[in-house]
């Protein structure tokens, strides 16, 4: 296929990420170009940086998290981030510039989750994570200075999976009301047989088509013949209704597109308030480079949880 980058992002054409673990106890690293985009991060004033540990669900290990919390703002809305990587990478690193953005132009406390690893860990172990976070910052809101009643998720590709399958497990199991979602072009289908995973199978930048089962069946811990659950892979849930307002975020050169857009056609079929960008020339990852586009989303971003939070 022929690519013609959006200006700003020619130097994402040539990486490539790898999602294959060479050792099952051990992460899988970002690509060096990538790993330098996430470390070239300075924190924004305004915003307090600190990290802590809080106990896992049901005697799981400790859980790494990184909470940036806008010093300005008393009893400030709460945003859970998840991180992407393939659920096989990635740290509290990766979203530092996300995270601390959020934080500054929202007006809200971010609290990013370290949440454990396939294949070492297989979901749920990565969904827990998630909840025991959640559960730990209501429970502690006052010493963090949260306000329990707005409550946002954030996640962004893999991180984006795991975001939408704990709405909806907080929906079924009548847990806290999240004010709203955006899923930053998410993984969302296990089965890639999409027309953008065929399209980008195997040259697209950053993820290809090619790569998606092998993710999948690393989180799930194989394919064994039935079902996974939709909390595992949202794309198979049925019942949409109820869920949280919703802003998704694909892009054009990204193999994981359009099962973004039809997640999102869903949503709308369900009533759920949902706002749908699908940003041209560019591919997954696209938001670690600083340009005009970038600010353009981001903008949208801090829009959406500002009104669910009513602070427009």
């Amino acid at each position: 296929m022929k690519y013609k980058p959006h200006p700003g992002y020619d130097s994402l054409w040539n990486v490539k990420m790898d999602f294959e673990p060479a050792n099952q106890d051990e992460p899988v690293e970002n690509a060096s170009v990538i790993r330098e985009l996430m470390l070239d991060f300075k924190p924004p004033e305004g915003v307090e940086i600190t990290n802590l540990l809080v106990p896992g669900l049901n005697g799981a290990p400790e859980i790494p998290v990184r909470i940036y919390k806008n010093i300005a703002v008393k009893k400030a809305p709460l945003v859970l981030n998840i991180h992407g990587g393939g659920f096989v990478s990635g740290d509290l690193d990766n979203d530092n510039i996300r995270a601390s953005k959020i934080a500054e132009h929202v007006g809200c406390t971010v609290i990013s989750v370290g949440y454990r690893l396939a294949p070492k860990a297989i979901f749920p172990a990565q969904l827990e994570d998630c909840l025991s976070v959640l559960e730990y910052a209501l429970a502690h809101a006052d010493g963090l200075d949260l306000d329990p009643e707005k409550i946002g998720i954030f996640g962004t590709s893999a991180g984006g999976c795991i975001a939408a399958g704990l709405c909806l497990y907080l929906r079924d199991h009548n847990g806290p009301k999240v004010s709203a979602q955006v899923l930053n072009f998410p993984a969302l289908d296990y089965l890639a047989t999409s027309t953008s995973a065929i399209q980008f199978y195997d040259d697209a930048p950053l993820v290809q088509g090619d790569g998606l089962s092998g993710v999948w069946k690393l989180y799930l811990g194989g394919f064994k013949g039935d079902l996974p659950s939709y909390y595992a892979v949202p794309a198979l849930a049925r019942d949409l209704s109820e869920l949280p307002p919703t802003c998704m975020i694909v892009n054009e050169y990204d193999p994981l597109r359009d099962e973004g857009i039809d997640y999102a056609r869903k949503l709308m079929a369900f009533a759920v308030p949902t706002e749908l960008y699908s940003l041209p020339r560019v591919p997954h990852g696209f938001d670690l480079i600083s340009a005009p586009l970038t600010d353009w989303i981001r903008e949208a971003i801090y829009r959406t949880f500002k009104r669910e939070f009513g602070l427009l």
